[in-house]
């Protein structure tokens, strides 16, 4: 893939997953709230297809609904999202998270990211 393909990707990817609430919503795969201290910020799950390999969590602030973190599997590849940096591949797969403790890997994996 060309660098300007690559970076033509990497853009849209981003502007695909900084989309509000709404878009999601409206997917058709309802939003889960997850498990999540501390009170002031909720994590947010979102599957984006019919089979669970595909998702989205992200930590946002409670009152600012500002998106704090972010992790995300495309059905291959992890990538992580912290603040306002960009988007970068967390792991050359999701394996951690296809088994039965994916909704406590999920918090694990973002604490891990935002140094808690």
């Amino acid at each position: 893939m060309s660098a300007t393909k690559a970076a033509l990707v990497s853009m849209l990817s981003m502007v695909l997953f900084t989309v509000g609430e709404e878009s999601l919503a409206s997917s058709g795969n309802p939003l889960m709230q997850l498990a999540w201290k501390p009170k002031t910020e909720v994590l947010e799950y979102h599957s984006c297809g019919a089979a669970d390999a595909c998702w989205v969590a992200q930590v946002k602030n409670k009152k600012t609904k500002r998106r704090i973190a972010v992790l995300r599997c495309d059905g291959e590849k992890l990538f992580s999202i912290l603040g306002k940096h960009p988007e970068i591949i967390a792991a050359e797969d999701c394996h951690r998270f296809e088994n039965e403790n994916k909704f406590q890997e999920i918090p694990k994996a973002l604490r891990t990211l935002l140094h808690r």
